[in-house]
């Protein structure tokens, strides 16, 4: 019987989060074209699209943008057909010469600025480096990272299984040399 998906939800030791200053930056949009519609605070732009915030950048084929009435900014980014949306992030600093980035990858990436949160959603994977080596890495069919709170939520389905995949750095010690291997499903045992 095929096991069901789940959800796995992992905390960071430390209180690393996003760069505090980036929910204060403007949200910017580059296209090869777009439109956006001032009166209702909507766009459309398509053709190597990048958005920023800050150290926050989402890289993709469309985004669709917009801003509610509190002023917060809301984006949602598709990959072209056969490829991955990324996004990217600084985190404050928890550890003297320490710098932690979050990145990620997936078919569609949603950005909601109110709940300071990035939802990978199909293919999706999330890599947090130190010093740019990765340290821990989340596969799975939908991943939530939580900006505010460092924290990360999947939900099955990584490479068709119906499972997360998590390899889980040790917090103690120096980052490592080599990234980690990938998991692979254990084979069946014979007797």
């Amino acid at each position: 019987m095929k096991q069901a998906a789940f959800a796995l939800l992992l905390a960071v030791a430390t209180a690393a989060q996003a760069e505090r200053a980036d929910r204060d930056k403007p949200l910017l949009v580059e296209a090869q074209k777009g439109s956006y519609n001032d009166l209702k605070q909507v766009g459309v732009f398509t053709g190597n699209v990048i958005v920023t915030k800050g150290t926050l950048r989402i890289t993709g084929e469309r985004v669709e943008v917009r801003k509610d009435p509190e002023g917060y900014e809301y984006a949602v980014v598709t990959a072209a057909p056969g490829k991955l949306a990324q996004f990217r992030q600084r985190r404050d600093p928890s550890r003297p010469g320490v710098e932690e980035v979050i990145e990620g990858e997936s078919e569609r990436i949603e950005y909601d600025g109110r709940a300071e949160t990035i939802k990978l959603i199909a293919q999706a994977k999330l890599v947090r480096l130190e010093n740019a080596l990765p340290r821990d890495e989340l596969r799975g069919r939908l991943i939530i990272y939580d900006h505010r709170s460092a924290q990360y939520s999947a939900d099955g389905d990584a490479a068709g299984e119906g499972r997360v995949r998590a390899v889980i750095a040790p917090r103690n010690g120096p980052p490592p040399a080599a990234s980690p291997a990938p998991l692979r499903p254990a084979p069946e045992l014979k007797r």
